[in-house]
């Protein structure tokens, strides 16, 4: 597990996360298919459906959000904070591309609805910028997680193209937890609110676990063991949020 809190992120204003994302944005990962190997029936059946999801996870048109973070630019007086997720959103959808390059590659199509990210996206918009940031935190968080494992699962196969998608992955969304917990630490956290984001990973875990736990538990991972990472990261969220 990743220590979020010893990382320069966490004293990052709206203007420095700002100038950080504008930096990544001009090193874009590379994906190299020189080296990558056939993969069997049952490879693919391990790895693909859970790729598939997350692709289509990673991707948005961030309208309802954008929306909602220019609301809340204004209420906080953060004028970067629009930039910010116009960037953010950028770097997600950037996510999405490397793993649609990946499927391409191995000649896997693309889903334009998930089922489990049809309701996550519709719970999402239903309580302004708190469900937005709450649901993306979450989503981060599983990822993070997600993304260990399933590199883990790369090598494994020596796939380096799926080695240094995830790689990548780890290290962006690291940081998106800290940026939307540096956000949420602008909003209301009191204990309801602390029970709300802990029955959402609890039911989020058991949903990601259920659909695509079979990867997940090849990249190195125990129900009980991707249950407690996940709910390590949302005590460090959390305890970033109060400072």
């Amino acid at each position: 597990m990743y220590n979020l809190l010893t990382t320069k992120y966490v004293k990052y204003s709206y203007s420095e996360w700002l100038n950080e994302l504008k930096q990544n944005d001009k090193c874009r990962l590379k994906i190299d298919f020189s080296e990558e190997p056939v993969l069997n029936l049952s490879e693919r059946k391990l790895i693909f459906p859970s790729i598939t999801a997350f692709q289509r996870g990673e991707h948005s048109d961030g309208i309802h959000l954008l929306h909602e973070a220019e609301k809340f630019a204004e209420r906080y007086q953060e004028p970067d904070y629009l930039e910010v997720m116009k960037y953010f959103i950028r770097e997600e959808n950037f996510h999405s591309s490397y793993l649609a390059r990946y499927m391409h590659f191995y000649r896997e199509p693309l889903k334009k609805e998930i089922e489990l990210d049809r309701i996550f996206r519709e719970i999402r918009k239903s309580m302004g910028i708190f469900s937005e940031i709450s649901v993306l935190v979450t989503a981060e968080i599983i990822a993070l997680t997600y993304y260990t494992a399933l590199g883990n699962v790369g090598e494994k196969l020596n796939s380096p193209a799926l080695s240094a998608i995830c790689q990548q992955m780890l290290h962006d969304e690291l940081r998106h937890i800290i940026l939307q917990s540096y956000t949420l630490g602008h909003l209301r956290h009191d204990k309801k609110v602390a029970l709300f984001r802990k029955f959402l990973m609890e039911n989020t875990t058991i949903a990601v676990w259920a659909a695509y736990g079979n990867v997940i538990q090849e990249g190195g991972f125990s129900y009980f063991a991707f249950r407690d990472e996940n709910f390590g990261y949302l005590e460090q969220s959390l305890h970033l949020v109060q400072k």
